[in-house]
């Protein structure tokens, strides 16, 4: 079972599904885990005439506190009882969430869905079994099998 898990957080819907997901994980396992924000890279901002008002170091130190005290947060509200670490870094979000991966030695990483596939059809079956809805009320999602587009 895995006993490190990494779940890189996003403000998204499905973000809270994850996060219960990876809880349930870290429980039945005894691991734990390490809530991960990655933030764009900064650039100085500057003002009418191009003069450095708040340079990039600070931009991301406010960034950064920020994001570490909503990660602090989530882990309180969603959480509980659960070890849990957090992690602020700045630059490119999939070179960064496989770096803190490897450093973390990660046996699992936790990820909503991107985009509204079949994957995000049956999250949302999922969410619905866990919310507790009786499976005669429950919309099945269609899955079709992907097929090679003919050759014209």
């Amino acid at each position: 079972m895995a006993k490190r898990i990494l779940v890189p957080v996003e403000r998204t819907n499905e973000m809270e599904f994850a996060l219960r997901v990876a809880r349930m994980i870290a429980r039945e396992s005894g691991g734990m885990m390490r809530l991960l924000t990655v933030l764009p890279i900064l650039t100085p901002r500057r003002d009418w005439r191009d003069c450095v008002v708040v340079t990039a170091d600070q931009r991301m130190e406010r960034l950064a506190s920020s994001a570490a005290a909503e990660l602090r947060r989530l882990a309180a509200v969603h959480l509980d009882g659960t070890p849990v670490e957090t992690s602020v870094v700045f630059g490119d979000r999939a070179v960064e969430i496989g770096v803190e991966a490897e450093c973390f030695g990660a046996d699992l990483v936790v990820m909503p869905p991107r985009c509204r596939g079949p994957a995000a059809r049956l999250m949302e079956l999922a969410r619905r079994l866990f919310a507790g809805q009786p499976v005669a009320e429950l919309a099945v999602p269609r899955l079709w099998a992907l097929r090679p587009e003919p050759m014209v």
